[in-house]
C-alpha cells in the first residue's frame, strides 16, 4: 500500500478539516495522561484517502523524534485539540523506529511499525516479521542505506543496525506465529470506529470525492 501525506493527496484537505484541523494537535499518551508531543502530518492510502497514520513529533518525551502513530491506536478528542496515543508508553516510544522525510514507507517500514506496538518490541532493529528462532525471539535483519523521498519506487532505508534479538512479552505465546498474529491483530491498529474517531470515516470520503472532482477538471 503507498502512502502519501495528506496535502500531497488532496492540496485542499483545510478546506475539509476546516477548524477541527488535527494537525498541529497536541499528542498525550493515556498511559501518563501526559503531553508527548504534537501531530505533525497525518498518511493515508494513495487510492482512497483512508487515514493511516499520525506522524507525531515526540519532542516532550524525546527530543528530535518522529514516529508513526497508527489511527487505530489513537483517540481524537476535538474539543481538546488532542490526540491521544492509547496505550503507548515511553520505553515503547524510545524502541519505535523513527520516521524521517527521506524514508520511504514500504511493507517492511510498516511491519516494523506494527511490531513495535503490537509486540512492545524492546530493541530496534524489527523489520520483517518472517519468524522466530529457537527460544521464540524475533529476529531483526539489516536494514540498507540510501534514503529516499517519500512516494518513490525504491528501497527502505534507515539508518544500520546489526542484527538483533526482539525478546517478546511474556504474554505472548514464546511459539507464536508472528504473521498470524499480525494479521488477526492489525484492525486493532487501522480500525476507525466513531467513539474515538469522530468525522475520520467523513474525512476520508469527503477527501477522496474532492480530489476526484479536482483530476477530472
Amino acid at each position: 500500500m503507498a502512502l502519501l501525506k495528506i496535502e500531497d493527496f488532496n492540496p485542499d484537505y483545510s478546506k475539509i478539516f476546516g477548524a477541527q484541523n488535527i494537525i498541529d494537535y497536541s499528542v498525550y499518551s493515556d498511559t501518563a495522561n501526559q503531553k508527548i508531543g504534537s501531530v505533525k502530518n497525518i498518511l493515508v492510502d494513495e487510492n482512497d484517502g483512508s487515514f493511516r497514520y499520525f506522524i507525531v513529533d515526540l519532542g516532550f518525551w524525546i527530543f528530535g523524534k518522529q514516529v508513526l502513530l497508527p489511527i487505530g491506536r489513537s483517540r481524537i478528542d476535538y474539543d481538546q485539540q488532542r490526540v491521544y496515543a492509547k496505550g503507548l508508553t515511553k520505553e515503547q516510544a524510545e524502541n519505535l523506529p523513527e520516521f524521517a522525510e527521506a524514508l520511504r514507507i514500504d511493507d517492511e517500514y510498516e511491519e516494523w511499525v506494527r511490531a513495535g506496538y503490537l509486540f512492545g518490541a524492546t530493541n530496534v532493529g524489527i523489520d520483517s516479521l518472517h519468524g522466530v528462532d529457537s527460544l521464540g525471539n524475533l529476529l531483526a535483519p539489516n536494514i540498507p542505506y540510501d534514503p529516499v523521498a517519500l512516494g518513490e519506487v525504491a528501497s527502505l532505508s534507515v539508518p544500520h543496525a546489526d542484527h538483533k534479538t526482539i525478546h517478546l512479552p511474556a504474554s505472548i505465546n514464546p511459539f507464536i506465529d508472528c504473521e498470524t498474529y499480525m494479521s488477526e491483530n492489525i484492525s486493532s491498529l487501522y480500525g476507525i470506529n466513531e467513539e474515538d474517531h469522530p468525522l475520520l470515516k467523513s474525512y476520508s470520503e469527503r477527501l477522496a470525492n474532492s480530489r476526484n472532482r479536482i483530476s477530472r477538471n
